[in-house]
């Protein structure tokens, strides 16, 4: 089974994204003064640098130094600059070293970053994400329990409707959109004062609506933006007085006041364990912790039956032999065709389940008894399959 990493158990409340559907359009820079700004709020803040093939997040903080070693094996300590504790690819590696790896290697490093770092207690960890929606992507929205996502976008129609179609990906997995960052918004002279949108009329407001959801802000095109990353210090704390500065200030209160009074997202692990032959427990365990899921428990009801409780209290109970019969994952359905390929011979009547874990905001994948463990079910499809 894939890494899974419950970051409630490392003292996080709530893990936030910052994406973008393509390179350019200074989504690091708006991940990097978010940060800072949450931390002005009183937040205490962790900054993840995930573009793994283009770090950059060390350089704009002034801090391009190793790590420490962590308490324990196998663990580093967080780098820490303006009161933020941070993590880049770019502070174990050197400038000279390419950074040429796939995906698998890439995911690696992805779950030592968040299981191998020791983070301090956490309000919120932003994670920097790599432009584009590609297997990165998917990986984190599977595997962290985000509790929202940040998009960036520039004006430019092209840029808009690649950002639809990359966010409509977080949509798919029920991942929420915390609003809009329009960068490049608009260019203001320093002689006159005057706002020109040198790319055009903005379309953000379509975009936002588009995406229901709201804008975070709007920021202009302002010399010291650049100057003051390569200098290592964030624009917020070096030009505070600026547009752009007090445009980020606003979306970092945005951000904390959608998230600071919501249930933090974890994840639901159940472990099987032998019953008894006509041994039954249908009422469903006592949930000592909120999962801040549309599921917010699983139980065994017997070796043979798994029970769900839903946010809204309802229960399902579902027979692990129909949930097997039902997966829909390639191994079993035709991708092309939809074809049932799975066998119902082949599957045992005494079907049992070995482990199951919630899968991002979304599903849960089962290890099955028969070693079967690559379908992933969304909540709507065990909805569906308790009514059957």
């Amino acid at each position: 089974m894939p890494w899974r990493c419950d970051m409630s158990t490392h003292g996080i409340k709530h893990i936030v994204a910052v994406h973008s559907a393509k390179g350019g359009v200074g989504k690091s820079t708006v991940a990097v003064n978010l940060a800072i700004g949450l931390t002005q709020l009183g937040a205490r803040v962790g900054l993840m640098d995930a573009d793994i093939h283009g770090p950059s997040i060390a350089k704009m903080l002034g801090n391009t130094s190793w790590p420490q070693p962590g308490p324990y094996q196998d663990t580093i300590k967080p780098l820490e600059a303006y009161g933020l504790q941070f993590i880049s690819m770019a502070n174990l590696t050197t400038a000279e070293t390419p950074i040429i790896w796939r995906g698998a290697m890439l995911n690696s490093v992805l779950s030592q970053f968040f299981s191998h770092v020791q983070w301090h207690e956490l309000d919120y960890l932003i994670v920097d994400m790599p432009p584009g929606t590609g297997d990165v992507q998917l990986t984190l929205a599977q595997n962290i329990p985000l509790s929202g996502v940040v998009v960036v976008s520039t004006p430019q129609e092209l840029a808009l409707s690649d950002t639809i179609r990359g966010t409509q990906a977080f949509q798919r997995l029920e991942v929420p959109i915390l609003g809009v960052v329009e960068n490049m918004s608009y260019f203001i002279c320093n002689e006159c004062q005057q706002k020109t949108e040198i790319f055009g009329d903005s379309a953000v407001h379509m975009l936002a609506e588009e995406l229901k959801t709201r804008i975070l802000a709007r920021i202009p095109i302002e010399p010291g933006i650049t100057t003051s990353g390569d200098e290592g210090k964030p624009f917020i704390l070096a030009h505070p007085e600026s547009e752009s500065s007090k445009a980020l200030e606003k979306a970092a209160q945005k951000i904390l006041n959608q998230l600071e009074d919501k249930v933090p997202t974890s994840v639901l692990n159940l472990e099987w364990v032998p019953m008894e032959a006509g041994e039954r427990i249908t009422v469903p365990p006592r949930m000592e912790v909120d999962s801040g899921l549309e599921m917010k428990a699983l139980w065994q009801v017997s070796q043979t039956e798994l029970g769900i409780v839903w946010e809204n209290g309802d229960t399902s109970i579902i027979p692990v032999r129909k949930l097997r019969l039902a997966c829909p994952c390639a191994v079993c359905v035709d991708e092309w065709t939809g074809e049932d390929l799975l066998d119902p011979k082949t599957v045992p009547e005494d079907l049992s389940v070995e482990h199951i874990q919630t899968v991002g905001r979304y599903a849960i994948q089962p290890v099955f008894s028969d070693g079967h463990d690559t379908g992933i079910f969304h909540f709507e499809s065990l909805r569906s399959l308790a009514s059957d």
